[in-house]
C-alpha cells in the first residue's frame, strides 16, 4: 500500500515495500554510445525526476556514481544535528531512510549497482514537509523490485612511501525478490603518506629565534563489512543494517629543532598509534493501521578506541633527556529507540506525532607519564578520566497542509529534554537540560521547475563527547581541553531557498541563512588545581588550559550555493560550483572585543568539471577544494589555519572487456599546502605580544597516483 511509503513523514514513491505486486520497472542496461537516448528530467511541483537513461552518459558503477551526477544536489551526512532522523541525512532508499548512523551515505550508496536503480527523486516541498531531519531537499532511490547483482572494486594509491602501494577494494554483493532484500559487503581502505613540514619561530619584534623540521611518514588502515536484511512480519516489514569496523592508524611525528645560527638543539621524536574497533545494528519495522502509518526504529553501536604516544626527548648532543607516554581509552555506545504515527486527514492535510529515547556513554581513562631517568613519574590532566552518560527523550508532532496545489505550509512542535551525568576523578555531576523546538515552513512553486522556501525554527546543537574529556596535545605543548559544564548552543534560525531548474539540465540551489545562537559554542579558559605546584612560586597553584565551552550569544549569516550546469562549446562537459560564504559575530570573552567564531572558516568552494566522450567511451575531469582560513581563540593565543587547494585530475575507460571501468587520477596535482600560524600574547590576549610559530606542510610527493578497477557482476 502506497501509505507505508510514509512512515518518515513523507509522502514519497512506493515501488518498493508494497503489499500488492511490485511493478515490473527495471532499470535499462545501455552501455553510452552515440545512439543511446540521454532522458531529459522530468518535474511536478515537489520533485524532480531522473530516470535511470538520464545517467547512462556517465557509465555509472554504483548508485553513488548516479547521485554525483544528479544536478543540483548535494548529499549531506546530517551529523551535526541530535537524534537519529537529524543524524542520517538527505538520503532514502526506496521512500525509507537506512537504519544506521555509523555507515556513510556514500559508502550505502556504493554498495548499490547501477543496474538495480530505476530512476532518482530529488524530492522538495511538499514531498519533504514534516520531515523530522531538518533537510530542505531529499533525494529517493527507486530500485527494481527484482534483482541480483554484484559490485567489485580494486586499486591501490602510489605516494612514495617507503611501505609502497596502499591497496583499497570493495565487494558486494546485493538481492531482491519481490519483499525479501539481502545483502553483504566487505571493503579495504588504506593510505601510506608522508607529510613533511617545517616551523619558523619568531619573537614580539619579528626576530628569527630558530626552526624545526618535522617529518612524518603516517600510515592507515580501515576495514569494514557490512550487511542487510529484509522481509515480511506481522502484516509489516522488518529492515535490518548491520556493520563491523574499525581503523588502525600509524604516524612518527618527529621535531628536530635548531637554533636561530642553525645549530642543532633538541629533538623530540614521537611515535603515535591509534586504533578503533566498533559495530552498529540498527532494525526498522513499519506497518499499517488502517489510515495510520507505523514506523518503528531501534539502533546501537558499541566502539572501543585506543591511543599511545610514545615520546622521546633528545638534548643537542642527542642524548635521551626524557620520554613521555600517554596511553587513552574510550569506550563509546549509543541505543536509540524511535517510534511514529502518521496519516493525511484528507487530500490537504496530514499528520505525524512519536517520539525518540536514547542512551548515549562515553567512558575515558588516561595515563600520561613522564621519566626523567628516575622512573615514571604521573602527570595528572584535569577532566581526563571521566565517565559521561547522556539519556535524552524527545517527543514531536508535525501537521503538513496544502491550502493551494502550489503552496504548502508545514508546522511542527518537538520538546526535548536531557540529563548528562559526569563520573569522574575532577567531576561528580549531573546536568538537566530541557527544550522546545518549534518550526514552521512555507514553500511555493512557480513556473513549471521552480520552488522557492521559507523556514523559520529553533535548533538545538549538537553535543560531541568528546568536548567533556581532555587529553594533551604533546607536539603543540598544551592541553586539548575538555569541560563538562559545556551546554548545547541554542538558536532561533531563519532560511530563505530557491530550487531552480533551467531548461537545458541546469539547476541552481540558493539558501540565505541568519542564526541567533544562545549560549555559542567556542573556547573558553579553565583551571584545575595542580597536585605538583612549587610552594614558592605562586602563579604555579593552578593549572591553566583551553576547553570548549558556551561564551554568550553570537550571530551567524550563511550563503549556500550549488550550481551544475552542461558547458556548452565542450560537447559532453559538465561544471558544478558548490560552497558557502559565512560571517559570524560574537563578543570575545577575554577581550571584549567583536570577533568571529573558533573553528569557523569564512568560505568554502569546490568545483568539479567533468567531460564524457562516449563514442570512444572515455571520461575525464578535475575537481578543486578550497576552504577559507579559520581561527581558534585559546585564553593565551591566537591559532590560524589554512588548506589547500586541492586539485586532482582523473581520467577513466570503459573500453575493456565487461564494461569494466579503469580510472587513473593524479591527486594533489598542484601541491596544495596546510599553513598555520599561532601568535602567542602575555599573560592573555589583553597583553602584549610575546611570540609567533609560523608552521607550514606539504605532501612529499604530489601529484600521487591512484588507480582503481571496478566492474559488476
Amino acid at each position: 500500500m502506497f501509505g507505508r511509503m510514509m512512515v518518515s513523514a513523507l509522502a514519497l514513491t512506493g515501488v518498493a515495500y508494497a503489499q500488492t505486486p511490485p511493478s515490473e520497472e527495471t532499470a535499462p542496461e545501455c552501455t553510452p554510445q552515440p545512439t543511446c537516448a540521454v532522458t531529459a528530467p522530468q518535474s511536478s511541483a515537489d520533485r524532480v525526476i531522473y530516470e535511470a537513461a538520464y545517467f547512462t552518459q556517465y557509465n555509472p558503477q554504483n548508485a553513488n556514481d548516479m547521485v554525483n551526477q544528479t544536478p543540483g544536489f548535494t548529499l549531506d551526512g546530517g551529523d551535526d544535528r541530535r537524534g537519529f532522523s537529524g543524524a542520517v541525512g538527505n538520503l532514502l532508499i526506496d521512500g525509507l531512510r537506512p537504519s544506521t548512523k555509523s555507515q556513510s551515505l556514500s559508502g550505502i550508496l556504493s554498495r548499490i549497482p547501477a543496474n538495480q536503480v530505476v530512476r532518482i527523486e530529488v524530492l522538495r516541498g511538499g514531498a519533504v514537509a514534516g520531515d523530522a531531519s531538518g533537510q530542505s531537499t531529499l533525494l529517493n532511490i527507486v530500485r527494481t523490485p527484482s534483482a541480483g547483482s554484484g559490485l567489485w572494486e580494486a586499486g591501490f594509491e602510489l605516494t612514495g612511501h617507503d611501505d609502497g602501494p596502499a591497496p583499497r577494494g570493495e565487494l558486494s554483493y546485493s538481492g531482491r525478490n519481490g519483499q525479501i532484500e539481502y545483502g553483504i559487503g566487505a571493503s579495504l581502505f588504506s593510505q601510506h603518506r608522508e607529510l613533511p613540514g617545517w616551523r619558523r619561530f619568531y619573537d614580539a619584534s619579528d626576530a628569527y629565534l630558530g626552526r624545526a623540521d618535522t617529518p612524518s611518514p603516517r600510515e592507515f588502515y580501515e576495514v569494514s563489512v557490512t550487511g542487510n536484511l529484509a522481509f515480511p512480519l506481522w502484516g509489516g516489514r522488518v529492515s535490518s543494517n548491520a556493520q563491523i569496523e574499525g581503523f588502525d592508524f600509524h604516524a612518527d611525528s618527529d621535531f628536530l629543532f635548531f637554533d636561530a645560527a642553525e645549530a642543532p638543539d633538541l629533538s623530540l621524536l614521537t611515535d603515535f598509534n591509534e586504533g578503533r574497533r566498533g559495530f552498529e545494528v540498527g532494525l526498522n519495522y513499519d506497518r499499517d493501521f488502517g489510515p495510520w502509518q507505523m514506523g518503528l526504529i531501534g539502533l546501537v553501536n558499541r566502539a572501543q578506541y585506543e591511543s599511545t604516544e610514545d615520546v622521546e626527548l633528545l638534548d643537542e648532543f642527542g642524548a635521551l633527556d626524557q620520554t613521555q607516554l600517554q596511553e587513552v581509552t574510550q569506550d563509546t555506545g549509543e541505543t536509540i529507540v524511535r517510534g511514529s504515527l502518521a496519516r493525511a486527514l484528507n487530500a490537504r492535510h496530514r499528520i505525524e506525532f512519536g517520539g525518540e529515547a536514547a542512551f548515549n556513554t562515553l567512558d575515558q581513562t588516561l595515563a600520561f607519564t613522564i621519566d626523567d631517568g628516575g622512573g615514571p613519574t604521573p602527570l595528572v590532566i584535569p577532566n581526563s578520566n571521566v565517565l559521561v552518560e547522556e539519556e535524552r527523550a524527545e517527543l514531536f508532532g508535525s501537521h503538513t497542509w496544502q491550502p493551494a496545489e502550489r503552496w504548502t505550509l508545514e508546522t511542527r512542535l518537538a520538546w526535548e529534554t536531557s540529563t548528562l551525568t559526569f563520573t569522574g576523578e575532577d567531576d561528580e555531576s549531573e546536568t538537566e537540560l530541557s527544550f522546545w523546538k518549534p518550526s514552521m515552513q512555507i514553500s511555493r512553486t512557480f513556473g513549471e521547475n521552480n520552488q522557492a522556501r521559507f523556514r523559520i525554527y529553533r535548533d538545538v546543537g549538537q553535543l560531541d563527547f568528546g568536548d567533556f574529556v581532555s587529553a594533551a596535545g604533546i607536539a603543540d605543548a598544551l592541553i586539548n581541553g575538555g569541560n563538562t559544564g559545556l551546554e548545547p548552543p541554542t538558536s532561533w534560525r531563519a532560511e530563505l531557498g530557491t530550487d531552480f531548474r533551467f531548461t537545458g539540465g541546469s539547476a541552481l540551489s540558493l539558501t540565505l541563512a541568519y542564526h541567533d545562537i544562545t549560549d555559542a559554542e567556542d573556547l573558553v579558559l579553565l583551571s584545575a588545581p595542580n597536585p605538583d605546584e612549587d610552594p614558592f612560586d605562586p602563579d604555579d597553584d593552578f593549572i591553566l588550559f583551553d576547553a570548549p565551552g558556551n561564551i554568550g550569544d553570537a550571530e551567524l549569516w550563511m550563503l549556500n550555493v550549488n550550481y551544475s550546469t552542461p558547458v556548452s562549446f565542450i560537447p559532453g562537459g559538465r561544471l558544478t560550483v558548490q560552497g558557502y560564504l559565512r560571517e559570524s559575530e560574537v563578543i570575545d570573552p577575554v577581550t571584549g572585543d567583536m570577533r568571529t567564531l573558533s573553528y569557523t572558516p569564512e568560505s568554502q568552494i569546490e568545483v568539479t568539471f567533468r567531460q564524457d566522450i562516449p563514442s570512444l567511451r572515455f571520461a575525464w575531469g578535475f575537481s578543486a577544494f578550497k576552504q577559507g582560513e579559520f581561527q581558534a581563540y585559546r585564553f593565551n593565543e591566537i591559532d590560524t589555519s589554512e588548506e589547500g587547494p586541492w586539485i586532482d585530475v582523473w581520467a577513466e575507460t570503459t573500453a575493456l572487456p565487461g564494461n569494466t571501468r579503469l580510472r587513473v587520477w593524479a591527486a594533489n596535482a598542484f601541491d596544495g599546502v596546510i599553513e598555520r600560524d599561532r601568535r602567542f600574547f602575555a599573560p592573555d590576549r589583553t597583553g602584549g605580544f610575546l611570540r609567533s610559530d609560523v608552521r607550514q606542510r606539504q605532501f612529499a610527493q604530489a601529484p600521487w597516483l591512484i588507480v582503481e578497477l571496478s566492474g559488476r557482476f
